[in-house]
């Protein structure tokens, strides 16, 4: 089962990511901060090489998940790539076509925080994440993937909020009491996904 936690820059994404890590579900991380903070691919040089890095890698990231059963947590996922390729009007790479959209339960698009926390990393401003948040509702909704809105909140009451919604989901999933019981243990605690 995969969710996606998505957003604009300084959205509080990777806070939800560290609060559902450290309370044992697998997650996986941003792949874009990976790749700026290794300074090879930097999306303020070339943001086609950039995109093309960070696409590669989560493609290979999200591919080594192998549990479909218990949920993962993934900091951003493929389709918020094809976002950055619409927002700087960069053409579309075909591979975006050959993604499986079913392979994502759901996605959680948070709002914004109403500032912006500029760092190394983040260079851009709130327009630019409230105008990135509205193309990357529309990369996932247009693939029929359900996207629930995160309201600003403290980030526990965001967790609790999703955590909420997941059960809902599955409870939809369910179609004997065995099965139940398996899927809300998978609600449990496992490890985070390396990469």
């Amino acid at each position: 089962m995969r969710i996606v936690i998505t957003g604009g820059p300084s959205v509080g994404k990777t806070t939800i990511i560290k609060l559902l890590s450290d309370m044992g579900y697998r997650v996986v991380h941003e792949i874009a901060s990976q790749v700026i903070a290794e300074g090879k691919f930097l999306p303020w040089v070339d943001r086609a090489r950039f995109q093309a890095e960070v696409l590669r890698r989560q493609l290979a990231a999200e591919a080594s998940i192998l549990d479909f059963d218990n949920p993962v947590f993934l900091d951003r996922a493929a389709f918020d790539g094809e976002a950055y390729y619409i927002y700087d009007k960069l053409p579309i790479p075909p591979a975006f076509s050959t993604i499986d959209p079913t392979l994502y339960d759901l996605a959680f698009l948070c709002e914004d925080l109403n500032f912006f926390d500029t760092t190394d990393i983040r260079r851009e401003d709130l327009q630019f994440a409230r105008e990135l948040g509205a193309i990357l509702e529309h990369c996932y909704k247009s693939r029929n993937i359900r996207v629930v809105r995160v309201p600003n909140m403290p980030p526990m009451n965001r967790v609790d909020f999703i955590l909420s919604h997941v059960r809902e989901n599955l409870k939809s999933r369910v179609r004997s009491p065995e099965q139940a019981a398996v899927l809300f243990q998978s609600l449990g605690a496992p490890a985070s996904v390396p990469v």
